[in-house]
């Protein structure tokens, strides 16, 4: 017989179903996402996984120019550490390929470097870890610690992995989740230049209507130029540091969005000038696995993939400095790009054809074989004496990052460079862009920001208990209000982190170079003596990755306050035993 208790199981198990049935039936809502980088990839993932939306993503590039693939004009290689981990930890499948294409950086080490002197009489050094490892000085995450500042724990591991590696894999992460047919799809369309960004009235409601130029990739004709309308409910901007969508914002007259929002003007960049802005950059091809030669007849070090190299060159002078980096990738069998980073005036900016380029480097760089037929081909000399390279942006990020119209239903947000750039000299580019993204994530969600307490929080927890109001409007003025502030400590970081590591020749750069380097030195002798009261350099902190960005300049900050302080009574302890009490009595 049925008993009450299973006829009652029994049709909420009916209910259930039918509940469930009606929602599959519901048209989901739908998201635009513009830019196809890391960041955006990661945008569309997350709000078709974890929000249900159907997601166009959108690149102005044509499809000819995938980027998916090596393009010596994008050969950046990013680290991606415990900040960038929470989003790809969101997806383990795509976070074991990363682990699995990457280079494993543990801490502050873990890697091999080599400085190659330029003088080739003189022997290449031993290899060296860039800390020195320490078997009985490790953490309970098995990270060396050894040369760590008192008081502050080991980075945990970070992967180094090329830009092209990176975005395929999300790539490969989207195309199994289309293929698995949970929560949204995501669809891709290249060749769409974002030119409009407009809340308007549709049949279904309000929504957004991002209005897109499409270009024939293959022809410069204007009158083959179309224009598409796409509607959504949301749109992301993560189309860079010269974003359209941001431009649209900041241009849009007022009463386009609800009077609720930041004012327009707030997304207007603020922008400053830190002394790695402006640095010019392109890359130079090498082949796998090339030689080194050696000195004292000794055979030639063979180079491996997965280590770090620093040529320097025999030119020391404020306008010729040069030195070749190299950063760890994992297929040893690829070629090999090294950095050229060097202010706008310097010589090798004013060579044009790869002869000239060529003979340059031979002079600049005796210890090799750049001779016609040597280690680097003419056609790869042309192609960098042509490139016309890139400029390392200045600090800037935008006060605004989000809107929403009238009825709440609707509305805009930005993340990556699109809010914030900078030189990429503190190592946080791409982990501050993906961060951006999980706080994205939690606000869209109804929970508070993983900023917002300064402690460590777990962005796939259910975490109801901080769970506020889910409406549209009300989680966009979450992400506004709770991770500005965070973008704002992010910039400061990037102006005073790092800023002279690439070794700036000009004479004004050196001795700046040394009152940096006392600087940091000072902090860290301070914070050894004090057994970690005294906080470490900023770029120091900033390693910590459980230390929100506003946290690392609020302890910075209070250092440097207490050395103020020290300085001020210093001088007054001085000047009175140098001048005695009357002239203190003498001032007002």
């Amino acid at each position: 017989f049925v008993t009450m208790k299973t006829l009652s199981s029994f049709l909420l198990l009916i209910i259930a179903i039918g509940t469930n049935v009606n929602a599959l039936q519901q048209p989901r809502q739908q998201a635009i996402v513009v830019g196809s980088g890391p960041v955006g990839v990661a945008t569309s993932l997350i709000l078709a996984t974890n929000h249900n939306y159907d997601v166009t993503l959108l690149e102005s590039s044509p499809a000819s120019s995938t980027q998916t693939k090596y393009d010596p004009t994008k050969a950046f290689l990013y680290n991606v550490n415990g900040r960038g981990q929470r989003l790809t930890k969101m997806f383990p499948e795509m976070h074991q390929r990363m682990v699995e294409r990457s280079v494993i950086s543990k801490g502050f080490g873990g890697t091999k470097l080599t400085i190659v002197p330029a003088d080739p009489a003189e022997s290449i050094p031993e290899q060296k870890m860039n800390v020195p490892a320490a078997a009985d000085n490790n953490d309970d995450n098995g990270n060396d610690n050894k040369s760590m500042p008192s008081g502050e724990k080991a980075g945990n591991v970070g992967f180094w992995i090329p830009r092209h590696e990176m975005v395929k894999l999300m790539v490969e992460e989207i195309e199994e989740h289309n293929q698995r047919g949970l929560g949204g799809t995501i669809t891709l369309c290249t060749g769409q230049e974002c030119v409009s960004v407009v809340p308007c009235t549709t049949k279904d409601g309000e929504s957004v209507t991002v209005v897109v130029t499409t270009k024939d990739a293959s022809s410069s004709s204007s009158q083959e130029i179309s224009t598409n309308e796409y509607n959504a409910n949301l749109v992301i901007g993560a189309d860079g540091m010269n974003s359209k969508v941001r431009q649209c914002l900041h241009n849009a007259p007022p009463g386009t969005w609800s009077s609720n929002c930041v004012k327009s003007s707030k997304f207007q960049p603020k922008t400053y000038t830190s002394p790695a802005s402006f640095l010019r950059i392109k890359v130079l091809q090498l082949p796998p696995q090339f030689e080194i030669p050696d000195a004292d007849g000794k055979p030639p070090l063979k180079t491996f993939s997965e280590d770090i190299y620093a040529i320097r060159s025999v030119n020391t002078g404020p306008r010729t400095f040069l030195s070749l980096g190299l950063l760890p990738m994992k297929d040893n069998e690829a070629v090999r790009p090294t950095n050229i980073i060097t202010r706008p005036d310097h010589g090798v900016w004013k060579i044009t054809n790869g002869k000239s380029m060529r003979e340059y480097f031979q002079q600049a760089f005796p210890r090799f074989n750049f001779q016609e037929g040597g280690l680097i081909s003419n056609q790869e000399w042309d192609r960098f004496a042509k490139a016309e390279g890139t400029r390392f942006p200045p600090c800037q990020y935008s006060p605004g990052l989000a809107v929403w119209d009238e009825s709440g239903r609707s509305g805009v947000a930005l993340v990556g460079d699109s809010i914030h750039a900078f030189s990429p000299d503190i190592g946080q580019g791409v982990n501050a862009g993906l961060m951006d993204v999980v706080c994205l994530d939690r606000a869209l969600s109804g929970f508070d920001d993983v900023e917002s307490s300064g402690k460590e929080v777990d962005s796939t927890a259910n975490d109801k208990t901080k769970k506020q109001t889910t409406t549209l409007e009300a989680n966009l003025e979450r992400y506004q209000k709770q991770h500005a502030p965070e973008i704002a400590a992010l910039i400061r970081l990037a102006r005073f982190g790092a800023p002279y590591q690439y070794k700036q020749p000009h004479r004004a750069d050196r001795v700046l170079r040394l009152v940096w380097t006392a600087n940091v030195a000072m902090r860290l002798l301070l914070n050894k003596v004090s057994f970690g009261v005294i906080q470490p350099p900023c770029i120091i902190l900033s390693q910590n990755e459980d230390l929100t960005f506003r946290e690392v300049m609020r302890r910075a900050d209070r250092t440097t306050a207490l050395l103020k302080t020290i300085v001020l009574a210093g001088l007054t302890l001085w000047a009175k035993r140098r001048f005695g009490l009357a002239l203190f009595r003498a001032l007002p």
